[in-house]
């Protein structure tokens, strides 16, 4: 909690969820409540949700438009450039300087409409870090996607266990024997490990061109190598996505608890949807939904064992190396000399990956 989260660019929300002036949600992970908003000029902007009074929450709805920020608690209120604007009985604070009292900020930059945050303001550019990402999203319209839904889904797991399984496909014809592996021809299953402790893999299609169904019109703006194949990016610290030209969802895993994590899942589609017929989105939910249970239910059991004492050590495979890749980029992130010995893990994968 100390060394990495808040070193690092956090996934905060789609440009398409604050489409105009004044629209805001929040961001409410690791212990922090950040609002997200969008200025007068069409700027996004990112603010610690604290009235710099007497530090109560200035937003207390997840999302929202408004044309100013009102304290619920002594209505002092700020523009949407998180200026302080408003003070009742302003007579009483004499060496109120309402310039230097105005919201906080949070560093904040978008990529291809992806919203992200960071806490401490030391992270590298969002674009430069994320440049593998963004190099396999080539020929992907992602800022032209709209959120559709988002899903919380809560895990009685390690946020690393959970995220663990999300890193493989080696499950996949166990787990998802009749969900997800019908689909995808497994032994075409490719890993890339890039600087940063992100990655990609890459999956042939069994001739379908979405997961969600054989008969749904593709739309014509993803390039042809995502009808074909399946392009899964997991973005370190906590995302993955598992690119689909229908629709797909933006995976992050937030520890809430030693042992307990919520995943969020934005559901990604189009604003011009050609299988906008009734039902379809919701349909597309609980489908998702039900892929994900088939994971979650082995958890907390999974847990258990992590905890029982009994496990020194685990064996991983070929196809299970982004686990530990990440694994790696963790303690590098927290630094070694942070870390006891006998938890250290040994830094072997780097002359085999990309930038």
């Amino acid at each position: 909690m100390k060394h990495l989260w808040p070193r690092t660019w956090l996934y905060a929300g789609h440009a398409s969820e604050i489409p105009e002036p004044g629209c805001y949600k929040l961001f409410e992970q690791l212990g922090q409540s950040v609002i997200v908003s969008r200025g007068e000029g069409g700027e996004i902007r990112a603010f610690h949700n604290i009235c710099r009074h007497r530090a109560s929450a200035l937003v207390v709805e997840d999302s929202g438009k408004t044309r100013r920020f009102v304290c619920p608690y002594h209505s002092w209120s700020y523009d949407l450039d998180g200026g302080l604007i408003g003070v009742p009985e302003e007579r009483d604070f004499k060496c109120l300087d309402k310039a230097e009292r105005g919201l906080k900020r949070v560093h904040c930059e978008t990529m291809r409409g992806m919203i992200f945050i960071n806490l401490d303001g030391n992270a590298p550019p969002l674009e430069e870090y994320f440049a593998s990402t963004l190099r396999e999203l080539e020929g992907f319209p992602l800022e032209d996607m709209v959120v559709n839904a988002v899903i919380s889904v809560e895990m009685e797991c390690n946020w690393k266990a959970a995220l663990d399984n999300f890193l493989e496909a080696y499950h996949i014809n166990t787990i998802h024997a009749k969900s997800i592996a019908p689909y995808l021809d497994s032994r075409s299953f490719n890993i890339s490990l890039f600087r940063g402790g992100h990655a990609r893999f890459a999956t042939r299609k069994r001739g379908a061109g979405t997961i969600f169904g054989k008969d749904l019109a593709i739309p014509q703006g993803p390039s042809e190598i995502f009808r074909t194949h399946t392009i899964a990016l997991p973005m370190f610290p906590n995302s993955f996505i598992a690119v689909d030209p229908v629709g797909f969802g933006w995976q992050s895993w937030w520890p809430v608890g030693m042992n307990r994590t919520v995943m969020t899942f934005t559901l990604m589609g189009w604003r011009d949807d050609v299988n906008r017929g009734p039902g379809f989105r919701e349909a597309m939910v609980e489908q998702v939904k039900a892929i994900a249970n088939e994971d979650v239910h082995l958890f907390p059991r999974l847990q258990r064992s992590l905890e029982s004492g009994a496990v020194s050590s685990l064996l991983l495979g070929y196809q299970e190396r982004a686990l530990y890749w990440y694994q790696e980029e963790i303690d590098r992130r927290i630094g070694p000399q942070n870390i006891p010995q006998h938890l250290r893990i040994e830094q072997i994968l780097a002359p085999f990956t990309a930038d």
